[in-house]
Parts: structure tokens; C-alpha cells; sequence
């Protein structure tokens, strides 16, 4: 969503004056815009090596303890940048040089990953410094998203910008299938690989970005702000509107719903007996699934009202979610996982839609960065819980939890009626 927000924005590109303007030039192809390929690559290889070493961590420590409770605490460091940086994190972008900015986080990652890997080639597990390590490289992976995406725009002419943010989505999509089964294969050959890679994919992110030779810096339309007006501006706009108050709060519900689903099934997968390479595996099919529900989305929504697209996801995760938690099988943990994540790409595209269409442009980039902080915040809350009830109840008694939660949000969205007044009047979404 903050990617389309861009639109809006973008300066137009340098325009023709006099006579030339009746000849417009037509917009270079992206595979000869040198500077787009450098900064597509060099954020791709970034954010792939964060996703293998952000799959990493609750794996060395799962395979290191055998607890799921200190699994849960390690998720829980790297989920808590979600709930203290992701606001700060937006203002910042908009006031530095986002090509610094990006150099940076990956200068400190290198760091930070490097550090993991030499203790654990030196067998010194100690469970603070993987909690430090996994907090930092969650904030930098935030700053360093939302960096890459508001410099797109400046690489790129108007023409070429479309085309230049499908890319980005197909690459995103690629980096969440190849993450998590990328990260349990190299931790099945050596605990400290992960880690290794990422900080030579960092390494190569740099190279890239210093060869990059247009400016990244923020353009600056006037005095800045305070940080904290820019801040509350977008939380104060989606607090007003009722529908997306409401959704952004069932939505928190369901995020802390998966952070626990997801240290479930590493909980299931380890006391099994089965090696990392079948979490790998398992969160891979599921990965599947959500791209699938990412190209179903627009013929979905096409025939179908946003309150029956709610209403009938919830319901079919009421049923999924516990099924997955109590199955035993890594067969019928994939599958489940599969209808997840399908359910939650056809709700990420059909509500980034409506909030575009919804959201006045000035405020495009604020209020998602609001409802992201408002719904991901409740991700490290998730992860503590998670790892608390696996250890004191058990996967039987944590999924019978879950099918609760999910069951009486599903009630929720089902008897809401602001939900179902707008939901119903909600225009065609394709």
C-alpha cells in the first residue's frame, strides 16, 4: 500500500517546455534504467538475506533449548520493532537521505548477523544476544523497507513507476516463498549459515546502492514538522473512521493469532523428531497458498462484497487455525497452512484497496503506516504469549485457545454493524 501511495507524489518527470511538449517521449524500458536495476536487486538481496536470518532465529534457539518458551521470547524481540519503530520509522524516511539511510542498515546488519555467527561457530549460545540481535535486525528491516519503497519513485519516470511496483510485488513474493524453506536448509548444514549469508548479501546490497547515481535524498516541500504531528496526523485520521478502526483492531487479534500459530508448528515439527528442513517445507506450501490468494484476489473481489469476503475468511480460519495446531501430520500442517494463507493474501489485497480508495493521498503513507503498527504491534505480545502457553498447556490446549480467538472474532465481524453496513456498500473492488 505505502508502494502506491508513492503515485501521488511522484514529481512528474522532467516535462518537455515549448514545442516539445506536443512530442512526448516514451518512457525508456525498465531493463535499461540502470539505477532501477541496481536498487531492485540490491534491496531483493537485503531483504532476502533479513528473511533467511529472521527465520533463523527461533530455530537456533528452539534446536539450542528445546523450549518453547525461550522461543518465544526470541520471536518476540524480533516482532517488537513492529509496535516501537514502524511510526518513527516512516517520519525518519521522509526526512533523510534514503540512499544513506539504506547503506546504513545494511552496514549495522552486517554487524549484527556477523556477531550471531561467530558465536555460534564458537558453540557460546547465550539467549540476551540473540534477543538483541533479533530486535535490531527488526527494526533495520523496517526502516529499510519503507526506504526502499519511498525511493522507487525517484529512479523511475512516471511512466515506468507502474511497472516498476509490479516488479517489487513480484519480487516480495518470491523473498516469502524462498525465506523460510531457504533459511531451514542452510541451518540443517551448519546452525551459523544463515546468519553468514545474510551478511554477504548485505555486503553486495552496499556495492549496489553506492553505484546507484540519481539522488535518493527526500524532497522537502516545506519547514518539517515536529515529529510527533507528523506522527499522530495519520493514527488521528484512521481512529475517526469507524470500519477501519474495527477491522485494524479483529486484524490485530488475528496477527497475534498467527505469531503463536507459527511457534506452534516449529513446536510440533522439533517434538516430532523431524529435522529444520521440514519447517522449511511446511511454512513453504503455506507460502504457496498465499500467492495463490494474491492472484485470486481481484476475481474474487469482482463477486463478492468486502463483508462477505470478511465474514467467510474468518470462517474458514475458524476451522483452519485450531486443525493446524492439533494435526500431527506435515502433510495436514501444510495444507492447513496453505488455506491461511490464502485466506490472508485475499484480505491484504481487498483491504489495501479499499484503504487506498478511502484514504485521502496526502495522508496515503501515515495512515498505512498506523494501521500497520496498530494491527503488527499485537506480533510481539503473540510471541510471548506463545510461547508461554506451548510450555504450560501444551499444542492441544494452545489450539484449542486459538479456535476461541478466531471464533469470537469471527462473531465480531459477522454481528458488527458498522462491519456490515460498509462492507456491504463497499464498491467494486476490481
Amino acid at each position: 500500500m505505502s508502494e502506491n501511495s508513492t503515485v501521488s507524489e511522484r514529481t512528474p518527470s522532467a516535462e518537455a517546455t515549448g514545442a516539445e511538449q506536443s512530442v512526448p517521449a516514451a518512457a525508456p524500458s525498465l531493463r535499461k534504467n540502470i539505477d532501477f536495476i541496481r536498487l531492485w536487486v540490491s534491496a531483493g538481496v537485503s531483504r532476502l538475506g533479513t528473511s533467511l536470518t529472521m527465520a533463523a532465529f527461533p530455530l537456533l534457539v528452539l534446536w539450542h533449548t528445546g523450549s518453547a518458551s525461550a522461543t518465544g521470547l526470541v520471536a518476540f524481540a524480533a516482532a517488537l520493532p513492529n509496535f516501537l519503530i514502524q511510526l518513527p520509522s516512516g517520519a525518519l524516511v521522509d526526512r533523510c537521505d534514503r540512499k544513506k539511510l539504506m547503506i546504513g542498515c545494511d552496514v549495522v546488519s552486517v554487524l549484527v548477523v556477523g556477531s550471531v555467527a561467530v558465536t555460534e561457530l564458537g558453540d557460546r549460545f547465550w539467549l540476551p544476544h540473540l534477543m538483541a540481535a533479533a530486535f535490531v535486525q527488526g527494526s533495520l528491516s523496517i526502516v529499510y523497507l519503507l526506504s526502499e519503497r519511498a525511493t522507487v519513485r525517484n529512479v523511475v519516470t512516471g511512466d515506468q513507476l507502474p511497472a516498476a511496483l509490479a516488479q517489487n510485488e513480484a519480487r516480495g513474493a518470491a523473498i516469502g516463498l524462498l525465506g523460510q524453506p531457504g533459511s531451514s536448509l542452510l541451518f540443517t548444514v551448519a546452525r551459523w549459515l544463515p546468519f553468514t549469508v545474510n551478511a554477504v548479501a548485505n555486503v553486495v546490497a552496499v556495492i549496489l546502492l553506492v553505484l546507484i547515481r540519481r539522488s535518493l535524498k527526500a524532497v522537502q516541500t516545506g519547514p518539517p514538522k515536529r515529529l510527533h504531528v507528523d506522527i499522530t496526523e495519520g493514527v488521528r485520521w484512521l481512529w475517526k473512521r469507524r470500519f477501519l478502526r474495527t477491522m485494524t483492531g479483529v486484524f490485530a487479534g488475528s496477527n497475534l493469532v498467527f505469531q503463536v500459530l507459527l511457534l506452534a508448528v516449529m513446536v510440533i515439527i522439533h517434538d516430532r523428531g523431524n529435522s529444520p528442513a521440514v519447517v522449511g517445507v511446511v511454512i513453504g506450501v503455506g507460502g504457496i497458498g498465499g500467492v495463490l490468494g494474491a492472484l485470486c484476489a481481484s476475481w474474487w473481489s469482482r463477486r463478492a462484497s468486502l463483508y462477505r469476503t470478511v465474514v467467510v475468511g474468518f470462517a474458514v480460519w475458524t476451522v483452519l487455525i485450531p486443525l493446524a495446531v492439533l494435526s500431527r501430520s506435515p502433510v495436514v500442517l501444510a495444507a492447513t497452512l496453505a488455506g491461511i494463507s490464502f485466506v490472508a493474501s485475499l484480505f491484504n489485497v481487498t483491504g489495501s484497496v479499499y484503504q487506498i480508495r478511502t484514504t485521502p493521498d496526502e495522508l496515503q503513507g501515515r495512515v498505512n503506516g498506523a494501521t500497520s503498527f496498530l494491527s503488527s504491534g499485537a506480533n510481539s505480545l503473540g510471541a510471548l504469549a506463545g510461547g508461554y502457553l506451548l510450555e504450560r498447556v501444551g499444542t492441544t490446549g494452545t489450539g484449542v485457545g486459538l479456535g476461541v480467538v478466531v471464533l469470537l472474532l469471527t462473531v465480531v465481524v459477522t454481528t458488527s454493524p458498522v462491519v456490515r453496513a460498509e462492507g456491504r456498500a463497499d464498491p467494486d473492488m476490481g
